[in-house]
């Protein structure tokens, strides 16, 4: 049995500032990062923030269909590494490793050393723990059918907090708009809406009681037919003995400017980045069309509006 090492933020920060001495494609993408073109868009109340990050493309563009996923390698495999990319153990059934398509200043891609498909509910006390662990950071996880690039292998990722805008505008949205939907011992489900983005947020206290508010959400959403979990994209972070844990659940994957041609085409996959209020466009045409109303656009499509997640609440509400 591989004992359980456990690492601090400030570990898996030197393992960056290590990696950028050693592996030149590390270096050279967040030295672009440096310098990447961001636009910002006032939404009414909150911020979207879109960055041109051509490396992005890597993501952004690949193909998730079981067919595309049968014919590569798994590249989040320890075996299928690149041999500059170094492994910081985390827990016995992870590794931390520096994303080397950076979105954040800091990023990091967490995979299970074991080849696992992507899903949460198993996992999600793994989830925070790394929540607990990485403190410095938003830990997040994209379903797989949101934005997860490798469905076919269990990871999250962290990216230091306050780089997407929801870090810092949780709370005050919360305040103007949150609502109660179920208090037990040690931690409450709040009710996020009038964000584009709606959802949920779990505030807990204790492992357990966060585990048993997801697992009362989780069950709470419908899945796909042919799809293995619910829709969706969380975001986790752990600050003065809370965890906060925000879960957005998704209609669909990608908006149907994806599949459009010409100059409808908009090369977008939204992931926990983008839903965090950092949209992705690795794509120039793309930075330069983007506008508010097609943000809002995008965000409409993929995500549920304010009475369908009421109706979700009103569920957990009736059946606790």
């Amino acid at each position: 049995m591989k004992p359980n090492v456990w690492i601090s933020s400030s570990q898996v920060a030197e393992l960056l500032a290590k990696q950028l001495v050693t592996w030149p494609l590390a270096e050279t993408n967040y030295n672009a990062l440096k310098t990447v073109q961001v636009k910002s868009f006032d939404m009414g109340g909150f911020v979207i923030r879109v960055q041109y990050n051509p490396s992005r493309i890597v993501s952004s563009a690949a193909r998730t269909d079981s067919a595309s996923i049968q014919k590569r390698k798994c590249f989040l495999c320890p075996d299928n590494l690149p041999v500059e990319q170094e492994r910081l153990p985390f827990g016995a059934n992870y590794l931390v490793l520096t994303n080397p398509y950076p979105i954040f200043p800091q990023h990091f891609t967490i995979p299970s050393r074991e080849h696992l498909p992507q899903s949460i509910l198993i996992h999600f006390p793994d989830f925070l723990e790394l929540v607990r662990r990485m403190d410095a950071f938003t830990v997040f996880y994209n379903g797989p059918k949101c934005g997860a690039s490798a469905p076919d292998h269990l990871h999250f990722q962290a990216g230091i907090r306050s780089f997407m805008p929801i870090d810092d505008e949780l709370e005050p949205q919360l305040k103007r708009f949150g609502s109660l939907v179920l208090e037990e011992k040690n931690g409450v489900l709040l009710q996020l809406t009038h964000y584009l983005r709606n959802g949920f947020v779990i505030k807990a206290k204790t492992q357990p009681a966060a585990q048993s508010l997801f697992g009362k959400l989780y069950h709470a959403l419908n899945i796909v037919p042919d799809e293995t979990e619910p829709r969706m994209n969380i975001f986790g972070h752990y600050e003065n003995g809370i965890w906060t844990i925000t879960v957005i659940p998704r209609r669909q994957h990608r908006p149907w400017q994806y599949e459009a041609e010409g100059g409808q085409h908009l090369l977008s996959s939204p992931g926990a980045a983008d839903i965090g209020g950092l949209f992705i466009t690795p794509l120039k045409e793309d930075f330069e069309k983007m506008n508010a109303d097609l943000l809002r656009d995008v965000y409409e499509q993929v995500c549920f509006n304010e009475s369908e997640i009421g109706i979700i609440a009103a569920g957990i509400t009736e059946n606790k």
